[in-house]
């Protein structure tokens, strides 16, 4: 059997180093190291460069939906200025309807209050002033001949449907003419909801 040699070739430039050819060696471009990287890069660009297409696709559309809307708001702002002239007559008419359903109601109160005020003074008394001194609180001043009746008039008034509570300020005597009168004041509580029966 014969046996088998290895033959070893090894080339040697004999030519003088300024007439030898140098042989570059490009192995690197095909090295992982450096393709990877390269094809990294590469698709990154290409996704940035379609999100920026797909982005200014979208500005550009939610510019032309924008554009439109405004048109319509445009084409339809006489109908918002007539909506908004009539919103604004109804508050007028609204506020005059409360003012007309005050007055009504106010005076209704003032009605029967002084009805009765007047429908159960005593014969010998009279009164000489009604004070409004809150918003549901009347001072009323007068004078009477007879010191009994103060008490009456007030026992009756608490009886009334537009009084809550009396209480007496103040009494004294003095002379008108040549008799002896008494001067007092009474003030009275009237009733929250006087007037407003009719009125709900």
């Amino acid at each position: 059997m014969a046996e088998k040699t290895n033959k070893l070739c090894v080339e040697i430039n004999l030519l003088p180093a300024e007439y030898r050819k140098v042989k570059n060696d490009l192995s690197w471009i095909l090295d992982r190291r450096i393709i990877w990287p390269i094809v990294a890069l590469l698709v990154v660009l290409v996704l940035i460069f379609l999100l920026k297409i797909h982005m200014q696709d979208v500005t550009s559309q939610l510019e032309n939906n924008l554009q439109s809307t405004l048109a319509e708001v445009e084409k339809e702002k006489p109908l918002l200025n007539k909506i908004t002239e009539l919103d604004n007559k109804l508050s007028v008419i609204a506020q005059k309807n409360n003012a007309l359903k005050s007055i009504q109601v106010s005076k209704k109160r003032w009605v029967i209050l002084f009805e009765n005020l007047s429908s159960i003074l005593p014969p010998n008394m009279w009164l000489t002033n009604l004070n409004q001194i809150g918003a549901n609180e009347m001072e009323l001043k007068g004078f009477t001949f007879d010191f009994s009746e103060v008490a009456e008039y007030m026992v009756k008034l608490e009886k009334q449907v537009s009084i809550s509570a009396v209480s007496l300020i103040s009494i004294a005597t003095t002379k008108t003419g040549a008799e002896d009168t008494y001067n007092f004041t009474i003030k009275a509580s009237i009733k929250q909801d006087l007037g407003l029966e009719g009125a709900r």
